[in-house]
């Protein structure tokens, strides 16, 4: 059986998903099964798939769009260690193989980030990257979680989290600051690692800006409910 199952969510993918899975086998030392998740049976994604499938598994969204394909890819999920990645993410494939060798070390949740020291967050247009430091800001240091790239929906966990936490999240690609959050609350451990983010000319970004802040802006009160939760029942201990 393989060791580590990586869930990509595809969209009008093309020939990307082709050459991502090339990769990962070129660059990959771990045994692995990759769960493609596409929403209609037209993704021009599938055409391109190898015809030897022998480490893939072809996921019809139980609902539509990224968060949706992400938690039906994870009710596929056979193996404990699971990664989300993105089909047009070519720079950080190596950064696999590290991020699995953190698991084994212990830790249940990797982070990688781009807002760490010798993360880069490269090109990206102007929207993106204002409302994705602004929510990392947020959740920093206001919110008290410390973690600078919990939007960031790329992450590898230890599926035992998903005992103690229910994702609920239905919308764009708020599973990743949702499982951050309770994961965070639920004192599992958790390490930041830096990867790189490049827009490249070719990207095509799925990433709803407006339709989806509310319910990234529900995640960030939640957190602040929860630490002044916290904070009220100490300063009550206190006295």
């Amino acid at each position: 059986m393989s060791e580590l199952d990586i869930i990509i969510p595809i969209y009008k993918e093309g020939k990307n998903i082709r050459l991502l899975l090339d990769q990962f086998q070129k660059i990959l030392k771990i045994k692995y099964q990759v769960i493609i998740c596409y929403d209609f049976d037209e993704e021009s994604g599938l055409k391109f798939l190898p015809t030897n499938r022998e480490k893939i598994i072809l996921v019809k969204n139980k609902g539509f769009g990224p968060n949706q394909a992400i938690k039906s890819g994870l009710s596929y999920s056979k193996n404990n260690i699971v990664v989300v990645y993105m089909s047009d993410d070519f720079e950080n494939i190596n950064l696999l193989n590290k991020m699995f060798g953190l698991i084994n070390e212990g830790y249940e949740l990797i982070i990688p980030s781009r807002y760490v020291k010798n993360g880069e967050f490269i090109d990206a247009k102007f929207y993106k990257k204002m409302i994705t430091n602004f929510g990392s800001f947020l959740m920093y240091f206001i919110c008290g979680i410390p973690y600078k790239d919990c939007t960031n929906a790329f992450k590898m966990f230890n599926k035992k989290i998903l005992k103690n936490v229910t994702l609920e999240s239905k919308v764009g690609f708020t599973f990743a600051l949702e499982l951050t959050i309770k994961t965070h609350f639920n004192k599992f451990r958790i390490i930041e690692i830096p990867c790189t983010w490049k827009e490249l000319p070719n990207r095509k970004s799925n990433f709803k800006v407006f339709r989806w802040l509310p319910y990234y802006t529900y995640w960030v009160f939640y957190s602040l409910f929860y630490r002044f939760k916290k904070s009220f029942k100490l300063t009550k201990k206190q006295k």
